[in-house]
């Protein structure tokens, strides 16, 4: 039993959960409206008012009317009795014919208090006045039933009936705020079960569980430098692990991800890799950027490609807002030399870039051609690795193609997004192909949740607060964004 709550704890991704409940809070306020729209809606059109007059007697033997209470036993068995003799239909009729009532328009019910000889009679009736006038017939025709009854018994009432003046049965106003309260948590109850149940992948306990194929790394969440407004507009901005803003552990995963490729090219010799994934906004391009950057940082020659030529973003990630003298997709479509084509060289090192900014509409026609296979062989013997972004699978079948000239092909998987049974079958189609595939990439992953976690330090050991003055660089990654030419080993 212990073992299973801990595997349940360890499904549990708190941040998944947090992060449903605030985007569909909406949903939980709207909710309580309708229920309080809704008690509204139904008192007016489909409620039917009640009114009750009530009266307390209370039953006694006449040997004992001196003393009220004297032979309680006897006494709370008579009105035991009484309180059915009271809800007999001849008690109705007569209590009607009394009122000068054709029929008795109402509910007429009596209950004894318990251990003691007190009995509640209540009247219940659509019209205020109908309810009284009936219970105080009720009342003037008891005596005439209960020498019938009991002729040793005295009935007495100690509390008068009174003219309803509002409804038995009308809700308060505190009673539909509680309704419309117990509704929105209904509602949100529901989103974190649905957000708990979804098929998606939201940590490594459950990548471990749900997907068939092995994890190559992970991708710990990083907090984005972003202003109000640009959050408030949802502006999403790809984070590089050589700015001032990535912390220690966000760098490091790359470096793990960056030496197990090193690992890979040193057994089975493969230099050419292509990113990609299931699903639009998962992060593939910044995970190609970074990869590259990693490898670059160990030392290595690295040429970036963007082939993500539906949506080219790596010109966004690296901030290359000059025009390109050549669109790399030009190069692949035949309509440009190889020789004509510069790269560009990141920040004096050894990351080469090939970069495209026009979208193409017909790359399906030419993605797999030999135009395009010779040109990533021909930058593949120049360099030790060659990165390739490609277009989310679900959007194009280009990734399979390019897949095919690819060494190995790495399926990033973030958190939350993506359904366990489209990334198996992705992985399956990606080996049917006949491309190797290295495995999974799970990014934005976030830490355990604990209290005390997100305060004191960041995985760097700074101060969350010491961290929090980075943000007067903001125009740090502007300032150190050059790109120059690459050298004509390439472009050539």
């Amino acid at each position: 039993m212990k073992e299973s709550k801990t595997e349940i704890l360890e499904i549990i991704e708190w941040h998944s959960l947090a992060r449903d409940a605030i985007h569909n809070f909406w949903a939980v306020i709207l909710a309580g409206i309708i229920a309080f729209l809704g008690i509204y809606i139904a008192e007016n059109s489909v409620y039917t008012p009640e009114y009750k007059s009530e009266a307390t007697l209370v039953v006694r033997a006449k040997a004992a009317s001196s003393l009220a209470y004297n032979n309680l036993s006897a006494s709370s068995e008579m009105a035991s009795i009484y309180s059915k003799v009271f809800t007999q239909s001849s008690m109705k009729n007569l209590a009607a014919e009394n009122a000068g009532y054709e029929s008795f328009d109402g509910e007429i019910s009596a209950s004894v208090h318990q251990s003691t000889n007190l009995l509640n009679v209540e009247v219940v009736s659509s019209d205020p006045e109908t309810a009284y006038k009936l219970l105080k017939s009720v009342l003037e025709i008891y005596p005439e039933v209960s020498d019938a009854v009991f002729s040793n018994s005295v009935i007495d009432v100690i509390v008068q009936p009174e003219m309803p003046v509002s409804p038995s049965n009308s809700i308060s106003s505190i009673r539909r705020i509680e309704i419309s309260i117990l509704v929105a948590g209904a509602m949100f109850a529901l989103i974190l079960v649905l957000s708990f149940l979804r098929g998606t992948i939201k940590n490594v306990r459950l990548f471990e569980k749900k997907i068939d194929t092995k994890l190559l790394g992970t991708v710990s969440h990083e907090r984005r430098p972003l202003t109000l407004w640009q959050k408030l507009r949802g502006k999403k901005r790809g984070m590089l692990i050589d700015t001032a803003f990535a912390s220690l552990k966000f760098t490091e995963d790359y470096n793990h991800l960056a030496t197990k490729l090193e690992y890979m090219k040193r057994n089975t010799g493969s230099k050419v890799f292509v990113v990609t994934s299931v699903a639009e906004n998962e992060g593939k391009s910044t995970v190609s950027a970074n990869l590259a950057l990693s490898l670059m940082n160990h030392g290595y020659k690295v040429a970036l490609l963007d082939l993500d030529l539906h949506k080219p973003a790596l010109h966004k990630i690296f901030k290359y807002r000059k025009p390109l003298k050549t669109d790399f997709s030009q190069v692949l479509k035949g309509e440009a030399s190889p020789k004509d084509f510069e790269f560009l060289r990141y920040k004096k090192s050894q990351l080469y870039l090939a970069l495209s900014k026009k979208s193409c509409s017909d790359v399906s026609e030419w993605i797999g051609s030999k135009t395009v296979n010779q040109c990533i062989k021909s930058i593949r013997e120049k360099v030790d690795f060659v990165i390739i972004d490609t277009p989310p699978t679900s959007v194009s079948a280009d990734a399979m193609s390019l897949i095919k000239m690819a060494d190995k092909a790495i399926l990033v998987v973030r958190t939350d997004v993506v359904d366990a049974a489209d990334i198996n079958d992705t992985v399956l189609t990606i080996k049917n192909v006949g491309g190797g595939f290295a495995g999974c990439l799970l990014n934005d992953v976030y830490k355990p949740f604990t209290f005390f976690g997100n305060m004191g330090t960041d995985d760097g050991g700074y101060s969350i607060y010491r961290r929090s003055s980075y943000r007067k660089y903001k125009n740090y990654s502007k300032e150190n964004a050059s790109h120059e030419l690459l050298d004509s080993d390439l472009s050539e």
